[in-house]
Formats: C-alpha cells, structure tokens, sequence
C-alpha cells in the first residue's frame, strides 16, 4: 500500500549496499543522493525536491541500493512498494502493462545499472546506450515525464491517502433518492448514495472520488460500508412506510471490483447477518461492466446473491457494453434505463424507440424496469404508457441527507394515488 510519512531532518531513508524495496516521491521537503567518488570519499549526487521521484530502481528489481539518500529538511513523502505499484500495473489497460513489462524486460537485458536517482539529462544518455544496445531507434524506448503526469499522480496518491483516512474517521455518509410507483406515485424504495462530508472541501460528491476509489481497491471498502450503512437504515424505513412496508427496498451499489472474487457473497452475507434485516428488502445495483469481464464468474456470484435472499438490479443499463441479448443470461430481477435515454424521449430522437424496446423485452423475461433521471411530468405518462415500473428523478426528489427522509415519506404516503 502506497502511504505518505513525515521524516524529520536527517532521516536516512536507506543506504548504499542495502536491498531495494520501495521507491519514494517527495511531498514536501529535499533530500539529498549521496554516493562516493573515486578516493571512496562522499559525494553529493545530486538534490531531489517536490514533486520528484528517487530509489525508483526498487520497482524493477531488489539488487542492492548504488547510494544513500538523507532528508535535508522535515519532509512528507509518498513510499511506494513494488508490490504496491505490480498490483496498479495489474489494473491497468491490458497494452498499456505490456509496454510496461516489455520495458521493465529491456532494462534487465542491458544490466546498465543507474544512480539512485536519474535526472531527465542522464535519462536521456541512458535512453541513448540502449538504444545502442538493443538497435531501436529512441522513440520506442523514451518515456514521458512532464510536470502534468507528475502533479497528476501526486494529486491522485493524495486523494487515495485522504480516502483512507475519511474512512477510518467515519466521514462517508448515505444520502437518498426515492424510487416511485409510476402508476400511483407511491415511494417503494430508496436508492443508497455516497457522499464524502470532507473536513476541508465540504460535501463532496462522487464523481469526484470514486474513479481513482476504483482505481486503488478502496472503492470495496466504501461499497461495504454502505452496505452497512442501509441495513442500518432499513428498520426505520420500514415502520416509517407502515402498511406499504411489504415490498419496500433499499438499493446499495455495488463496484465492478466485487465481482472479481467470490469473496462478495459472504461479504454480503456478514452484513445482513450482523445487521438481522430480512434481505428481501435490499436490493444491490450492478452494472454491465460487473458483468461482461468474467461472465461465468459472475453468474456465479448473482445466483449466490439469490440464494441470500436480497435482489439484484443492472443500473445504467443503455450504455457501455449494453447488449439485450445477454439479459436472459444472468440472474437479476430489475433493469434500470440509464438517464440518458430518458432525457430524450420527447426530443424527436430515437430514445423513446429504444426505451420501449427494453422495456419489453425486460418484461418478456420478466424483470422489473426503473427509468432513472425523471425530471417532467410528460416524462412520467410517456414511461407509463410504455408499461416502465419505477421511477427516480429530480422531478420527486434530489438525493437528500437522512433527516430530511421521514417528511418525504409522510408527504408522499398522504399524495401517493391510491
């Protein structure tokens, strides 16, 4: 795991002869490289300051270190195992860890062994001799190293750092959105969404965490806790809804992550087992990215969820890997239209022409459909007329904070059509 420490002036982060494990990226502070210099006496290498990388050998192999680094002045920086940045290469594009590998590959091959730290002009003479070596031309070898990809990757490893710690301070709350009867306007459910109450930057929503949540595994965590989160919920929901509590649910989403083990069942399991809910009424929104990875697997993990007792949706479903052929093939019980067909059945487009096309073709298999991003009351008759289900959207509710929830559904039980 990628973490950020503070290392007080004259820290020495490793010396010369000692086995590479880690590399590390300055923060805040300088540290300087120092090797000998051919009486055996000390040399200053060279001055490493923010926003640069040292030790960087560690991530390609565990020979000994060339030179010792030492903190100049009180520093934050980021230690970056090798086992850390493999499983980040695991998850990238599949050409995009090859090119890495391959090059990783060339480096072994030359044996030309660099100081602990390379500066852009002796990166440059390196590129140059195994270019010779290996009778390419430099292009196929040179990298790119610009102050965007730096700061980019300095902000990401920052925001997965405070990701950690919000969660282990209880920062991530639920928000609700309620999911209506189109036909008598009556809430059946609430969908479950993550906002980040940050101490600094406010209420932040998830577009603006969750991509990189994803992208370093802490997305599993937040899923889980909102999870928790639900169950929690559930029973006051329950009475809150009184005599329509029977078919009530509440919706939790669940990453594509998930689905890469079988580890999700039991997870799951644990949750509603600890909580005493009865699962019937949770319901776990997927998408189709979950699904067409290892679509084996994954059916294998929904029948599992089935068998639990809780019911499973295909959010976002019109977009990315959308196919209706597959439907029949994996067991879920709801279709959610993705808001952006919805948005455009009234604009003259063919929207309205696919929505009814899902719409029944779900129904042939026997899944109920929700058509998120209701925003007019035209939107409702039309998706009515269509036989859609439910219904979420602006035009009944923003996602709200918890304690605004029990006026909705007072409000909504006394107008809901009966």
């Amino acid at each position: 795991m990628i973490k950020r420490y503070l290392f007080p002036e004259g820290t020495v982060l490793f010396e010369k002869g000692e086995m590479r494990q880690c590399a590390y990226l300055i923060d805040e502070g300088e540290v300087h490289i120092i090797g000998n210099d051919e009486g055996g006496e000390d040399k200053l290498l060279c001055v490493i300051g923010e926003g640069e990388i040292f030790g960087e050998m560690a991530l390609i192999d565990n020979a000994p270190r060339t030179a010792r680094a030492v903190t100049t002045t009180e520093s934050e920086i980021f230690v970056l195992p090798r086992d850390a940045l493999h499983e980040r290469v695991k998850g990238l594009d599949p050409i995009v860890s090859l090119l890495i590998s391959l090059l990783i590959e060339r480096y072994r091959i030359t044996r030309i062994h660099l100081p602990e730290s390379v500066k852009q002009d002796t990166m440059g003479d390196f590129i140059k001799k195994v270019s010779k070596y290996e009778k390419m031309p430099e292009e196929m070898l040179r990298l790119q190293n610009t102050a965007q990809q730096r700061e980019t990757a300095l902000r990401e490893m920052k925001l997965e750092q405070e990701l950690r710690l919000g969660l282990e301070q209880k920062q991530f709350i639920p928000y609700l959105q309620p999911i209506l009867d189109l036909r008598t306007r009556r809430v059946i459910g609430f969908e479950t969404l993550i906002r980040w109450q940050h101490p600094d930057n406010g209420l932040v929503f998830p577009d603006e965490f969750i991509p990189v949540a994803e992208r370093t595994g802490v997305v599993q965590h937040l899923d889980s806790l909102m999870l928790e989160k639900a169950c929690d919920l559930l029973p006051e929901l329950l009475e809150q809804m009184g005599e329509h509590a029977d078919d009530f649910f509440i919706s939790v989403n669940m990453s594509g992550i998930n689905f890469e083990t079988l580890d999700i069942v039991n997870s799951v399991r644990r949750t509603i087992m600890d909580s005493g809910v009865d699962p019937k009424h949770i319901k776990l929104e997927i998408t189709e990215s979950a699904l067409i990875g290892d679509p084996d697997q994954a059916e294998k993990i929904l029948q599992g969820l089935k068998v639990l007792g809780v019911s499973v949706a295909l959010d976002d479903f019109g977009t990315g890997y959308s196919s209706l052929g597959y439907l029949h093939k994996f067991s879920i019980d709801d279709l959610k239209i993705d808001r952006s067909f919805v948005s455009q059945i009234h604009d003259g487009s063919r929207s309205i022409d696919i929505v009814r096309a899902i719409i029944a073709l779900a129904k042939n298999f026997k899944l109920r459909v929700i058509a998120e991003g209701i925003e007019q009351e035209k939107d409702i008759i039309s998706l009515d007329s269509l036989d859609c289900d439910l219904g979420q959207g602006y035009l009944f509710s923003k996602p709200m904070p918890l304690d605004d929830v029990p006026a909705f559904i007072e409000k909504n039980l006394k107008e809901a059509l009966s």
